[in-house]
């Protein structure tokens, strides 16, 4: 039996605007991830592997092209059906912890 296609990703693409620059942080992309697979995204510094990262676990959302999660589009939701998305679907682990404030106990 084939695999289950769980995301489909159709020519997604993120553009940056910042003032009158354009900043094209990836380049349009196609990609298919299957149930049990084990998917590993590698390549230079630049080359938009965080913000693939960021488009997929739904964090940020497309300039353009789709995004199809279990058969349902993720490229259109709503800030509530992304919230669910990340909180019942997606789970990051971060090689740094360079997001959060170092706390001490002192």
């Amino acid at each position: 039996m084939p695999n289950k296609v769980l995301m489909s990703l159709t020519n997604i693409s993120k553009t940056y605007t910042m003032g009158e620059v354009k900043v094209e942080a990836l380049k349009p992309a196609s990609l298919e991830i299957y149930v049990g697979e084990l998917l590993v995204i590698l390549g230079p510094s630049g080359s938009g592997k965080s913000t693939l990262l960021n488009l997929i676990g739904g964090i940020d959302t497309p300039s353009d092209g789709q995004m199809v999660y279990s058969n349902q589009s993720l490229t259109n939701g709503s800030e509530k059906d992304l919230t669910r998305y990340r909180r019942r679907e997606v789970g990051f682990v971060f090689q740094f912890y360079n997001l959060v404030a170092d706390l001490t106990a002192a």
